[in-house]
């Protein structure tokens, strides 16, 4: 089993306290919920695991089998960026590889060559879910992923997440898709 320790993690900005000794151990066969008010500290902790942003003090000690992918919050795309060069940039996948991913997610032939950016954004969604997949993670960090989403690409993550073989964190305010996600709460309240 892999897993994941956050011991004793402070994180500041300025005068703002965000988090202080935050402690927990995941593995990757834990699907949990994370809630907490705005500004609590979920995205900050996200990012911190995943290695996007480093904290103030404490450690982070994962094992060796542990592979983590995260779905940020906001978006990575560059100016003109398609979504077959997303996916390749992001991934370092052969164009064939993302494409079989691309379907994956309902996403068709035709959206390969699109600006990522002139799609809604459950289409990036999906397409942004398909780049974490091509890493072959076995411990997902979602942030906030059911923002601005249609019903059909809801359904899609939902779906996504009650096959997926490995663990995750999912960062929301929907506590009904929690529910039907997740089998325990962390709640992160600074």
């Amino acid at each position: 089993m892999a897993q994941l320790q956050v011991e004793q993690i402070h994180k500041a900005y300025g005068a703002g306290i965000i988090l202080d000794g935050a402690t927990a151990t995941f593995t990757d066969e834990q699907k949990i919920g994370v809630i907490g008010r705005n500004g609590a500290g979920k995205s900050t902790l996200c990012r911190i695991i995943s290695g996007e942003d480093r904290p103030d003090g404490g450690k982070i000690t994962q094992s060796a089998d542990l592979r983590i992918s995260y779905l940020e919050q906001h978006d990575s795309f560059q100016d003109g960026e398609t979504v077959l060069d997303f996916l390749m940039r992001k991934t370092g996948r052969e164009h064939w590889e993302c494409g079989e991913m691309a379907a994956k997610f309902q996403i068709k032939a035709s959206h390969l060559e699109t600006n990522i950016r002139s799609l809604s954004g459950g289409f990036q969604t999906r397409v942004k879910l398909g780049a974490m997949l091509l890493g072959g993670p076995n411990f997902l960090i979602l942030d906030e992923p059911s923002n601005y989403l249609d019903l059909n690409t809801l359904i899609l993550l939902e779906n996504f997440l009650l096959k997926f073989k490995g663990g995750y964190l999912v960062v929301s305010h929907d506590r009904e898709f929690l529910k039907r996600t997740c089998e325990y709460t962390l709640e992160v309240e600074r």
